[in-house]
C-alpha cells in the first residue's frame, strides 16, 4: 500500500503541478515520510506523544525540502468564536499563506494511558475541552474549512488490528449512545480498512466524518509500529 521511495519535485510551487493533484501529491509525500519515520523511531515505546511530534516534525521537515510544502508544528486554526485551537502539523505552499492546505493529529496508542484517556484517539472525556482526535475534527477546530486531513497514530503497544478494532469499537458506542457525546456520529465515523494489514510498519484507514456545520472531511487515518 504505501511506498518507501522518493520523488522529488520542485521545492516551491510548480505552475505545471495542477491545482487539484497538490492534495494528492502531499499525501504520497507523507506516506514515504511515515515510513522512513518508522524506521528512524522505532523503539519508541514509552515517548510521550509531545516528543514523537517534535521527531516526527523534524522528519517532515527534513524530506520536504525539495518539496513545495512547509510543515509547521503547532498550528493555528483560528475559530470564529471562542479561543483559537492548535492542531500538531498544518501543511502550507508559501509562507505567507494564511490558513494550512492540510492537518494533521498525531496520538498514542498504547495500553498504558490512564482509564480518562485511552480513547482520545477518538474522543476525549471531557466536552468542554475536546481532547480527541476524531472530536476535534468533527467539531471543525482542526481541520478548519478543510475537506481532508490526518491522523496519526503512533502504536506503542498490541499491533495494528488491536487499534483499529478499538477505534471502531468506540465509535460504535457513541453511535449507540453507550458514550457521551455532543456530537452526532454514524457509520461513516468508522474506519475503512484498504489496506488489509499488508505492511506490517504502517497502515492506512479511512473515514467521512460529518462535522458541526454541515460539511464532510475524509481524514486518512496511518498507524506507525514503532514496537519493531
Amino acid at each position: 500500500m504505501l511506498k518507501d521511495n522518493h520523488n522529488p519535485i520542485s521545492n516551491v510551487p510548480n505552475p505545471s503541478i495542477k491545482k487539484g493533484s497538490i492534495t494528492k501529491k502531499l499525501i504520497e509525500f507523507i506516506e514515504e515520510t511515515l515510513l522512513k519515520f518508522q524506521i528512524q523511531f522505532k523503539g519508541n515505546v514509552d515517548t510521550s506523544e509531545e516528543v514523537l511530534n517534535e521527531y516526527l516534525g523534524k522528519t517532515f521537515s527534513y524530506y520536504s525540502k525539495e518539496y513545495p510544502f512547509i510543515f509547521q508544528q503547532e498550528t493555528i486554526q483560528k475559530q470564529k468564536k471562542g479561543q483559537n485551537r492548535k492542531v500538531d502539523f498544518g501543511v502550507f505552499q508559501l509562507h505567507t499563506d494564511p490558513n494550512p492546505i492540510f492537518t494533521l493529529e498525531a496520538k498514542r496508542l498504547t495500553t498504558t494511558l490512564s482509564n480518562s484517556r485511552e480513547k482520545e484517539y477518538v474522543i476525549g472525556n471531557n466536552p468542554s475541552k475536546l481532547s480527541g482526535g476524531i472530536e476535534r475534527f468533527k467539531h471543525n477546530v482542526h481541520g478548519v474549512n478543510l475537506l481532508k486531513s490526518a491522523i496519526v497514530g503512533y502504536v506503542q503497544r498490541e499491533n495494528f488490528n488491536h487499534w483499529f478494532d478499538s477505534v471502531n469499537n468506540w465509535i460504535n458506542q457513541l453511535i449507540s449512545v453507550k458514550l457521551k457525546s455532543t456530537l452526532k456520529w454514524n457509520s461513516n465515523d468508522l474506519l475503512i480498512n484498504h489496506c488489509k494489514f499488508k505492511d506490517s510498519r504502517v497502515s492506512k484507514f479511512s473515514s467521512k466524518n460529518i462535522k458541526t456545520n454541515g460539511t464532510i472531511i475524509t481524514l486518512n487515518h496511518y498507524f506507525i509500529d514503532l514496537k519493531k
